[in-house]
């Protein structure tokens, strides 16, 4: 499910959206949210620079923040979806959404074949959006965004 917010045409605000991951657990979005909320979206193509993002941001900010990883696998045809989440729970340890029809990553107009980097304030508003692989510049944007809105 995904809210109507970015239907509207207004480019800055971030749908709400749920999603399964890959242990079935279902994770609601809706903003205003109490945390500053950081989402990275890749598909298999954009997977590999997802952790370029994710641990430095982790690393800094912890639980201070939501961070979500979504995972965009249009790509998959249903028979097989029972087979990727088994390998998403094999080699990730942390929960990531699934996004099978590509709902969510249509919302957030996502870019396909890098990663793309969402960082959203509390009130739901998109206040950065980077794409590709993360370097000592762009996390260095990222950082200097979150802290002003912690």
């Amino acid at each position: 499910m995904v809210d109507a917010a970015t239907a509207s045409g207004d480019h800055n605000t971030a749908a709400g959206f749920e999603l399964k991951d890959q242990y079935d657990k279902l994770e609601k979005f809706h903003f205003p949210n109490n945390k500053v909320t950081v989402l990275t979206f890749g598909d298999r193509k954009g997977s590999g620079q997802i952790e370029s993002w994710v641990r430095p941001i982790w690393d800094r900010y912890q639980d201070r923040i939501d961070q979500k990883g979504i995972a965009v696998l249009t790509s998959v045809p249903s028979f097989a979806r029972g087979l990727v989440r088994k390998i998403f729970r094999s080699n990730v340890k942390y929960p990531v959404l699934l996004d099978w029809k590509g709902d969510v990553s249509r919302a957030y107009r996502y870019q396909g074949g890098s990663a793309n980097l969402y960082v959203i304030d509390k009130s739901g508003r998109i206040m950065l959006k980077l794409t590709g692989e993360a370097d000592e510049r762009q996390l260095n944007r990222v950082f200097s965004q979150i802290d002003r809105l912690l």
